[in-house]
């Protein structure tokens, strides 16, 4: 299964060629091929996720993963029902997204993983290779020529892998002075809740979240609660733009306000926390740390958040993608709330 024909496979189809040998039918309403031992191969797109369910496979391959939404590598390995029960993908990487966490970061015994960078293709001229090399800089060289895993310039917060823990402190303990939570609403997008513990050095921790679309506001009432009832929550920092969303969490008895939503200077907030140098290059601890096994949409949203670029590959630094970025905007509207002076609420819940 792949999101689309190569060019050279396509143009072979129609063709009388040595895939007439193998090859019975193509119908292109349905993008079946069928051969003539009686296999087959749907060709189909990783755009809408859900069309994928249904058929039993033996095996399937998708091209350029990194860009496709983690839940495709899911349903697909569930599909594996038929022997040899194999999967492949091959992808440029693109930042620390659900690729890098599936094959790199994690050590499994049953998958493999292989990387290679253009120096190596030998289709290329060696001219075209050095002029690659000229043309590209830093972290996208390592990513689009070398084949790294790695957070490019365009990523709008540059995480490091050091600031992901797990030590989180236990739910309602002395060991934090108070959580805050921030709330983006959404429908066909996910609804997000994220959950930070605010500590007596004043450091930030991400410990939980609760990330869902299609879901009444009734339940995300209830899920709200539920997080209130496990952190001690002091205020919910939401989404301005569903004011009568607020009022239903503050009539079930939540502390619920505006959150500060404008993006540039919230972004310069949470860079502030996460930045590991100081104005003078000094190494330093952030003030953020991020449980990276609580808050997983986060942690992909932060390692795959970036800003948009013009036609000939700039960054533009004033335009995030706006794609993708619920947990983002959640962590905004708690960092940069909670960072204006008088903004955090009163005491409650502890």
């Amino acid at each position: 299964m792949v999101p689309m024909l190569t060019v050279e496979l396509w143009s072979k189809m129609g063709q009388p060629s040595a895939w007439d040998e193998l090859i019975e039918s193509f119908n292109k309403q349905t993008l079946i091929v069928k051969f003539k031992n009686g296999s087959h191969i749907y060709l189909r797109s990783c755009d809408r996720p859900d069309d994928l369910r249904g058929p039993n496979l033996s095996w399937f391959f998708i091209d350029e993963a990194a860009k496709t939404p983690p839940k495709v590598w899911k349903l697909m390995v569930a599909r594996l029902r038929v022997p040899p029960e194999k999967g492949w993908i091959t992808t440029t990487p693109r930042g620390r997204n659900w690729v890098w966490d599936e094959f790199a970061r994690k050590n499994r015994k049953n998958y493999e993983y292989f990387t290679g960078s253009t120096d190596e293709n030998k289709a290329l001229s060696r001219d075209y290779i050095e002029s690659l090399k000229e043309s590209y800089a830093g972290s996208f060289l390592a990513q689009e020529f070398y084949g790294e895993f790695v957070g490019w310039e365009g990523l709008v917060y540059q995480t490091r892998v050091d600031t992901h823990h797990r030590d989180a402190p236990e739910p309602k303990s002395d060991e934090y002075k108070y959580a805050l939570a921030g709330v983006d609403w959404g429908w066909v997008n996910p609804s997000v809740i994220e959950v930070g513990l605010v500590g007596f050095d004043d450091k930030i921790h991400l410990v939980d979240e609760w990330y869902d679309n299609k879901t009444p506001i009734d339940e995300i009432v209830e899920r709200a609660t539920e997080l209130d009832e496990k952190w001690g929550i002091r205020t919910f920092f939401c989404d301005s733009a569903r004011p009568e969303y607020i009022q239903d969490f503050r009539n079930a008895g939540l502390d619920a306000r505006k959150g500060k939503k404008e993006i540039d200077p919230g972004i310069a907030a949470v860079n502030k926390y996460l930045a590991t140098e100081d104005s003078e290059k000094v190494p330093k601890d952030p003030l953020m740390k991020i449980d990276f096994n609580a808050v997983p949409h986060g942690v992909e949203e932060f390692e795959t958040y970036h800003y948009e670029e013009d036609d000939m590959g700039a960054i533009l630094k004033d335009r995030p993608v706006d794609r993708d970025n619920h947990c983002m905007d959640a962590v905004r509207y708690l960092v940069y709330s909670h960072s204006k002076r008088g903004y955090a609420g009163s005491q409650r819940g502890r």
